[in-house]
């Protein structure tokens, strides 16, 4: 509902007392749990609409198979995703799901044709996904293509000026909007955190959470022959948290396709 609508009478005024005007912004109270209980606590009970979720990570190191695993969560609780997968096309989404376990019936749908990536046509195609499916939460893969490359003006003003719109947009349909976000190079021994976010700080100073993935190495002294350094597990973290401020990582194997918690979660206080 918007703000002009819930005072009717005719004695609109544009100022009003502050408790009065702020029934108007009363907080929507549905909340869409990711089943993982550790993550939910630390969110007050999930993700809630009007809330803009940036997911982080270096290339390759399952920023997209993590937004895969939560929309398989949603699923669980009956809550619908619309993914605009730029990068990937849906042949191989699809069967990316499939190797999760994941079926037809998942609650998982994409525009027919992703004619573009300029905020019209995203703000559409939402439009059509609520009416006809009811999407709850929609993930976007990812932030880069929705850059203009014509667009002369500093390239950390305008990322941040599109994060903002995507933030609106959520607020606007009253939706959950995931959005994937690449971090510069992350050397050895560097740590990965917020300001690892490549391009501009405004990426996480928008967005209500911001979740960093990374693939863990091993614990090899001396690599062996025709290793890649890489282990099959994933640490998971909640970086940034605007509702409680509660920041834990989560560490995940992953076995055949899916990601199985390994239970030795840790908050901000005694991670390091």
């Amino acid at each position: 509902m918007e703000i002009s609508e819930f005072f009717k009478d005719d004695d609109f005024r544009s100022v009003r007392p502050l408790f009065e005007v702020a029934k108007g912004y009363k907080p929507d109270t549905l909340v869409y749990p990711s089943k993982i209980w550790q993550f939910d606590d630390a969110m007050d009970g999930g993700f809630r609409n009007g809330e803009l979720v940036v997911i982080s990570g270096q290339t390759g190191h399952g920023k997209t198979t993590w937004c895969q695993w939560l929309t398989k969560k949603l699923d669980a609780s009956s809550i619908p995703s619309l993914w605009f997968s730029f990068e990937m096309d849906q042949w191989h989404l699809k069967e990316k799901f499939i190797k999760m376990g994941c079926d037809k019936t998942l609650l998982a749908y994409s525009p027919i044709e992703l004619a573009n990536s300029e905020m019209k046509f995203i703000e559409q195609q939402i439009d059509v996904a609520v009416k006809e499916y009811a999407c709850k939460v929609i993930f976007i893969d990812h932030l880069h293509y929705l850059i203009p490359l014509n667009q002369s003006m500093s390239t950390s003003l305008l990322i941040g000026g599109i994060v903002r719109e995507l933030k609106k947009l959520a607020v606007k349909k009253k939706v959950v909007i995931c959005l994937i976000a690449h971090t510069k190079k992350i050397y050895q021994d560097e740590k990965l955190e917020l300001s690892s976010i490549r391009d501009s700080s405004l990426i996480a100073q928008e967005s209500d959470y911001v979740f960093l993935v990374e693939r863990l190495k091993a614990n090899e002294k001396k690599l062996v022959v025709g290793s890649s350094g890489w282990t099959n597990k994933m640490k998971v973290q909640l970086a940034k948290n605007r509702r409680t401020g509660k920041l834990i990582y989560l560490e995940f194997d992953f076995e055949e396709g899916n990601l199985v918690p390994v239970e030795n979660f840790l908050t901000q206080e005694n991670a390091y």
